[in-house]
This record gives structure tokens, sequence and C-alpha cells, in this order.
């Protein structure tokens, strides 16, 4: 199938850390059928194993994808995302169609008053905590 996926059909993709033709950091996206196919990885996060990461059907082209849920090491309540520094989701979220919902997700404590942004930082659609939901700027 090589990671096509048919109109309408709803799939649950899973981020990696993995690298370009280049050499370059990058999340990679794979198409998780069942919890079993998952390792634990760095800081014990499940992913998908290394001697996977290049079977065919697997990897989903970020343009598929309809919704993302991004994690952060904080958010504001205008979208605004703090991550780890390394750049792995503005990369991705960059590419990702502009009528794809982007979701940061947090608890209530990692909310600051303004998270401060960078022109390559991402804006989320809305930030969810476990006792509210915010309306972010969004991208556009």
């Amino acid at each position: 199938m090589s990671g096509e996926v048919a109109a309408g059909q709803r799939i649950v993709v899973i981020p990696y850390c993995t690298q370009d033709e280049q050499g370059q950091a990058r999340l990679g996206l794979w198409r998780l059928e069942d919890k079993a196919e998952l390792v634990p990885g760095m800081w014990g996060i499940l992913e998908p194993p290394t001697s996977r990461w290049n079977e065919p059907g697997k990897a989903v082209a970020v343009e598929q994808i309809d919704c993302v849920i991004v994690p952060g090491v904080a958010f504001d309540r205008n979208g605004g995302r703090l991550g780890n520094g390394a750049g792995y989701y503005d990369r991705l979220l960059n590419c990702v169609r502009d009528d794809a919902v982007l979701l940061g997700i947090c608890f209530e404590a990692q909310l600051l008053e303004q998270v401060v942004m960078e022109a390559h930082d991402v804006v989320m659609d809305a930030v969810i905590t476990e006792t509210s939901f915010y309306t972010g700027k969004g991208r556009y």
C-alpha cells in the first residue's frame, strides 16, 4: 500500500525520531495497526522498532494528516508552544496541510502567560489540558 490512505479512512499515526536522506533530524510518521508493533525507545516512549522503519505501507506522508496532537514543554492560552529545542515538530508542522488541525496537549501546570515565539515556531489551533480547552490563534 506504500503509505497511501484511502479517502475517509481513519488511521492512527505515531511519530518517531529519524533522519531524512541528507541525514537531517526529522519526525517519521508510522501507520499503527497494533500496539504490539511498538517497542520502548528513548525515555521508555513506545515507537516503531528501527528495523521496521522502511517497511512498505507503514510510512505516512505528512500531507495525509488531518489532525496532529502535539506535545510540548509548555504552551500559552493563545496556542504558543515551547518544545524541547530540536525543532522536530516545527519542521513537521510547517509541512501539514492548511486545513489540518493542530492541538497542543499539556497539563494546566504547563501553561505560561506567554511563550516567546520565533519565526519558525508554529502556533496551535487549540490547547487542551486536563481541565480546559483554549482556542489558539492558529497558523493564519
